[in-house]
């Protein structure tokens, strides 16, 4: 983990890292959180940058965890 970009880790990317935890999918966890697929999916990508994981691959189900997003 990149030190200098956790401690500029907007708190709310880890409410949406939560919900796609659950949903796997930026759509459904879109809907829950009041935001818009693509918005989702940037949020992913802003922490995709800052923890230096992809976090989440697809999946013929959705989104599949990574190993280092399920240790999160």
């Amino acid at each position: 983990m990149n030190d200098l970009h956790i401690h500029n880790l907007d708190l709310n990317l880890l409410r949406v890292f939560d919900v796609l935890l659950e949903e796997r999918s930026a759509t459904r966890a879109g809907a829950r959180l009041g935001l818009s697929q693509s918005a989702v999916s940037h949020a992913l990508s802003r922490l995709r940058y800052a923890l230096g994981d992809d976090l989440f691959v697809r999946d013929v189900r959705g989104l599949k965890p990574t190993p280092r997003s399920l240790e999160l």
